[in-house]
């Protein structure tokens, strides 16, 4: 009980769902899925469950443990999870999704499978650096316009003053 409880104790985001009418093949492709993203899946008890989840931020969850259950989840990335159930529950209409938790919050189906569409954490960082990179861009033509307005007005007097030679010869 103790190694449950601290593993639920830290948990970003997580996904409930039922599992009495998967194939073993099925479970499996599943299984190997989440162990790809980086995401715990366990078939568990739901009355080992509800002990774990005392004490714990995952707690307001509980009336999801109902029937037999499986619980897929992440102590990194909160949409992991729900990302990869989505996108199983698309493929095999068996599969449903009960609900989830993240951020302290408990979700419905329907709020997991938008949390799956929320991007993940490197996802964010490139899109910020990018931002942050668009605008240093940005500030660096600014500060150059100036110099190259300069350099084309100088560059026009010269052509001015060959042309008036040239006339001039």
């Amino acid at each position: 009980m103790k190694r449950w409880h601290e593993l639920f104790g830290n948990v970003e985001g997580a996904v409930f769902t039922g599992v009495s009418k998967l194939t073993v093949a099925e479970s499996t492709a599943l299984r190997r899925r989440f162990k790809v993203a980086n995401v715990r899946y366990e078939v568990v008890r739901n009355s080992l469950a509800r002990l774990a989840f005392k004490e714990t931020t995952m707690n307001i969850a509980v009336d999801l443990l109902d029937g037999p259950t499986a619980i897929a989840w992440s102590t990194d990335d909160p949409a992991a999870p729900a990302r990869v159930a989505t996108a199983y529950a698309k493929e095999v209409d068996r599969f449903k999704i009960r609900g989830g938790f993240a951020g302290g919050a408990k979700l419905n189906a329907d709020e997991v499978k938008a949390l799956a569409t929320m991007p993940s954490f490197s996802e964010l960082r490139g899109m910020l650096l990018g931002t942050i990179n668009a605008v240093a861009a940005k500030l660096l033509g600014q500060i150059n316009a100036p110099s190259q307005h300069v350099v084309g007005v100088v560059q026009a007097r010269k052509e001015d003053l060959e042309k008036n030679e040239k006339k001039a010869a």
